[in-house]
């Protein structure tokens, strides 16, 4: 019997960014992949096509968004906090 896979919860996201601030060594694409799958329901193989361009960060109230392309269509996603703070992250390396 195998396991359902376990999303990281706001704190573990938060201690992964702080190491891999300190440590540019430490992958990113990996969770920041999976939680954008999980979380937002996006392609797994997205992310290596996105830019900082794709990427608008929260103001106020407003949940920061995703805007990228899938096929022809053009699609904008809003973040969770933890799918942002990994996307963020991802994107200013």
């Amino acid at each position: 019997m195998t396991k359902e896979p376990k999303l990281m919860t706001m704190e573990e996201v938060q201690a992964l960014v702080n190491a891999a601030l300190a440590d540019p060594t430490i992958d990113l694409s990996a969770p920041t992949m999976m939680s954008l799958a999980m979380r937002e329901g996006m392609r797994a193989n997205l992310l290596g096509a996105l830019n900082r361009g794709d990427y608008h960060p929260a103001v106020g109230d407003a949940p920061g968004s995703l805007t990228y392309r899938a096929g022809g269509q053009v699609s904008t996603v809003p973040l969770s906090p933890e799918s942002e703070l990994l996307l963020s992250a991802y994107l200013n390396r």
